[in-house]
This record gives C-alpha cells, structure tokens and sequence, in this order.
C-alpha cells in the first residue's frame, strides 16, 4: 500500500515536471514562432526594399548607358575633332572626326592608350594642346597651331581645352577640341591677295593712262627723228632706241591696263587638243628668233574629244604668259615641255573638290608647263604671283600675276607644282565640260 502511495507520488511528481518542462517548451516554440515570423516580416520588407533598389539600380544602369550611346552618338556626328588624354598624356577617347582629320588609319580602338605626341604632330604652336593643358593647368581658347596628318599634310587647326576633374576635384586629365581651318585660311589668303591685286591694278590705270599720253608724242617725234637723221647714223641709232625703249615702255603699259581690266568672260566650248595645237603653233609663229620649235614639247594624255569651256582669247594669254616666262628663265638650252591629262572623276574629287568647290560630277583637266631652269628659291615662293615681283632685270612682275587672274576667272586654279633645281612646273586645273 505504501509503495502503491510512493509510486502515485513519483508519478505525479513526473507528470507535474513533463507539464511544466512542455509548458517551457511551448513557451519557447512560441517565442520562436513570434521570432520567426518577426524575421519573415524584416525578410519581406528588406525583400522588397531590394527589388526596389535592385529596380532603381537598373534604371540607372539603363539611363547611363542611354547618356553613353547619346554622347557617344554626339561625339561621333561632330564635325570637330575631340581627343581626351589623362595625366601621363595617354589618350582616353577619341572621336571619328578626329580620326579624319589628323589621317589616322584604322579603329577607333587601335589609337585609345597611345600617347599624344604618337598621333599628333605639331609643326608650329604645339603647346596648345591637351597634354599642355594637363601640364599647365591653362585652358586654351580658340587657338591655331599648325600639325602635320599621318600622310605627311600640314594642315592648321583652330585649337580650344579644358581640364577633366573628378568628384573630389583632381584634375584626371584634359580634353581637346579642334577644326580643320585649312580651307578658311586658304580663302583669306586668296581674299588678301584679290584685295591687293583690285588696289593695285587700279593704281597701275590710273598711271597708265597719265604715261602713255606723253609717250605717245615721244615715239612720234623719235620716229620723224629716225627718219630725218638717215644720213647720221649714230646720231639715227640713237632715234632708234629712243623708240624701241618707248615700245618697251607702251607694252609694260599695255600690261598693266590688261591687269588692272576686268575682262568679261565670254567662254565657248572647244576641243581641248584641238585648241592647245592651235595655240602652240601661234606661239611658235609669234617667237623670235632666239628661240626654235625645238625648244617647245608637247605631251597630251587626253581624250582627242576632251572639251573645256574657256574664253579662247584670254586663255591663250595665260598660256603664252606662262610658256613665256619659262623659255625666258630656262638654260642656255631652253626647254618647256607642255603636258595635259584628264583627271579620273574620285581623283578630281579627292584632290581638288574642296579647294574648286567642284559638285559630285565634275571632273578636272590639268595643263602643265614645265621648264629646264634652276626652280624658283623657297624664299621666293609666296611672292610669285604678285604684280610687278620679279626676278628678271627687266621683267615687268605682271605675267604670271594676270595668268593667274584669267584662270581664276575661268573658275580654275593655277599653281605651283614643282620648283626644284632641274626646273619649275606650274599646274593649270579646269573643270571640263560634261557632255
């Protein structure tokens, strides 16, 4: 009976410890549940707040790269060139037209992280540049220096910088922004000059026309002299270069008045062989006798059905100015060889559109007159076709001066082609007439 009561009371005793121990663990199960679902709520929230920022960071991801392709795509569509460099002078970014105008060949990709000075070579003002702004810390406004392109142009760029710095302000670089003004400052020059030539052709009228009046009556009465004094001939001889010297004098007139005139261009079409034979066998005729045919070649590379629309006069005079003065500057062989080829339509693009202003379809004759002298001095090169400069004891200064204005008129170019020591080339360039 007792053991029955002590068993009884250790069960109880059990069951009382079993209820309290689940009592415990329910609570902590509970607590754990509450726990559970407390972190459920933080992982929801924290889930969602993720997504939103995953979402936005997206977004911005999205939006940097559409701010990337749209300055890329404005990089790319101008027409200025933009190289940027970092501190060591390495370039960073460069665009197409800067490809295109310094002549670089290839990829964009094959120019990022060569240096500066490996793409760009100045020929004059080579501090304005990006890498010298990283250097001096100097932005540079609307500067012009002169470079030579990979193909060995020298061509002058209009030249303005700007420092690149971070978000804590270290400059990290510099970018670079230029034009090619090349074609601006070739028309100034032609402007300058145009000026100049209208100033002096008016002046050289103006003198013209109160000199040759007074000559007029000096040749005539030097010529009653000649004929007077035909039984003293050394007083008769004397007569004679008073009037010769006159005549000397009324054809540097003549010249002039023939600068300082504006003729009216009345072209016609004409065969250009045809036309050049032509002129050439004038020229011959019209020779004196210290010169022989011999002395004049000729090379056609030309279509025989090749045809220019000229004003057939006052081309000719361009051609004997030109013909003239190299048989005059030549050697004691004098030779001038008279060469003419029609340009290919890309190579006429290529090489002449801009400075023509030619349309798409145009193509281009080239006439060159070439001499055996000794070439003309570097010196002297920039002052040849100004009126009245020139190297001969009694030249006039006005020959190549209104050959170049007659093929200007004629919407040509003239220009020097070569002017080395075995001789001088001087290049005439026509737009041809499409048929």
């Amino acid at each position: 009976m007792d053991d029955e009561k002590v068993s009884d009371i250790d069960l109880s005793e059990s069951i009382a410890e079993f209820t309290e121990r689940y009592s415990s663990f329910s609570d902590v199960i509970n607590r754990m549940q509450r726990q559970y679902l407390a972190l459920k709520d933080t992982y929801t929230r924290q889930s969602d707040e993720l997504s939103d920022v995953n979402e936005s960071l997206q977004n911005l991801v999205a939006e940097n790269r559409a701010v990337t392709e749209f300055l890329n795509s404005i990089l790319g569509s101008l027409t200025s060139g933009v190289i940027a460099v970092d501190r060591t002078g390495k370039v960073t970014h460069i665009n197409p037209s800067a490809m295109k105008i310094l002549g670089l060949p290839g990829e964009i990709s094959s120019v990022r992280g060569s240096h500066y000075a490996d793409i760009i070579s100045a020929v004059e003002n080579g501090e304005f540049s990006a890498v010298g702004t990283v250097g001096s810390g100097l932005c540079i406004d609307s500067k012009e220096k002169r470079i030579e392109t990979y193909y060995g142009t020298v061509v002058t760029l209009q030249v303005s910088t700007s420092l690149l710095k971070n978000k804590q302000g270290e400059i990290v670089g510099a970018v670079e922004l230029f034009s090619d003004i090349s074609k601006v400052k070739r028309l100034e020059e032609k402007l300058s000059r145009m000026k100049v030539l209208a100033s002096l052709g008016e002046l050289a009228a103006a003198i013209a026309h109160e000199v040759r009046n007074p000559l007029l009556a000096i040749n005539g009465f030097a010529s009653l002299l000649v004929r007077d004094l035909c039984h003293d001939p050394s007083k008769k001889a004397m007569a004679e270069k008073i009037v010769s010297g006159v005549n000397n004098i009324n054809e540097t007139i003549q010249n002039l008045l023939d600068f300082a005139h504006n003729d009216e261009i009345n072209k016609i079409p004409v065969t250009l062989n045809e036309y050049l034979d032509s002129i050439l066998e004038e020229f011959f005729d019209s020779m004196g006798p210290e010169f022989s045919r011999s002395c004049i070649r000729r090379d056609f590379i030309i279509d025989d059905e090749a045809v220019i629309e000229i004003d057939p006069h006052l081309f000719r005079q361009a051609i004997f100015n030109l013909i003239r003065n190299g048989l005059e500057a030549s050697a004691a062989k004098p030779e001038v060889t008279v060469s003419c080829r029609t340009l290919p339509l890309d190579k006429s693009q290529s090489e002449f559109g801009k400075r023509l202003e030619l349309s798409g379809l145009d193509r281009l004759t080239e006439i060159k007159i070439r001499d055996n002298g000794p070439g003309i001095p570097d010196s002297q090169i920039e002052k040849i076709f100004t009126p009245f400069y020139s190297t001969k004891e009694n030249g006039t200064g006005l020959g190549l001066a209104i050959a170049w204005k007659i093929i200007k008129a004629h919407g040509g170019d003239l220009c020097l082609a070569d002017h080395g020591s075995d001789g001088t080339t001087f290049s005439i360039i026509l737009p041809m007439k499409v048929i």
